[in-house]
């Protein structure tokens, strides 16, 4: 073997050893954590705050929760024991609020899931109207507490637990 050839061929391997690409581990856990940032924000917490009728907006995400008589009356289109109506505010007329319905809640607490299908719900059967908003502190506190478990796994089961040697390079080639 000739001296110093083992290095001038090392040197000649530009960005990968042997067919496998070397990776840049923090340029890869950058992605992942920017990634899982940006779905805790779309996911979020969120707060329901009390709303008057009067700042209704289109789009705003409600939850109406029904009168007794409200419940029992709206059964046939909603379902039996419905307590809580979410959804998209679309409009309000002098008969009453027409929502885009994402989910009905129950008196027992269950949650159905809806497709959007539009419901007019009387006035007189709303005993209560809140709008959805994002609860900033929540929101922080769980993005917070992922990253926090993000790195963690990442010092424990990341780049340095595997078996190559320092700097991705391996032994080298064989002399046979």
């Amino acid at each position: 073997m000739i001296q110093g050839s083992e290095s001038a061929g090392r040197a000649s391997l530009p960005c990968s050893y042997w067919g496998r690409p070397r990776w840049d581990w923090r340029a890869v856990g950058a992605r992942v954590v920017l990634l899982v940032v940006i779905a805790i924000l779309q996911g979020g917490c969120y707060n329901y705050a009390p709303l008057r009728r009067s700042r209704l907006v289109p789009s705003v995400y409600l939850a109406l929760t029904l009168t007794e008589s409200g419940s029992e009356e709206l059964m046939p289109t909603i379902g039996p024991n419905i307590l809580v109506i979410r959804g998209r505010f679309l409009s309000a007329s002098e008969r009453g609020l027409s929502l885009s319905v994402q989910a009905v809640e129950t008196r027992r607490g269950d949650v159905l899931e809806w497709k959007g299908e539009t419901v007019e719900v009387p006035n007189e059967f709303v005993r209560d109207l809140e709008e959805r908003q994002t609860a900033t502190g929540k929101t922080v506190l769980l993005a917070g507490a992922s990253l926090v478990g993000f790195f963690a796994a990442y010092a424990a089961f990341g780049p340095g637990s595997s078996s190559s040697t320092v700097g991705g390079q391996g032994p080298g080639p064989s002399p046979h």
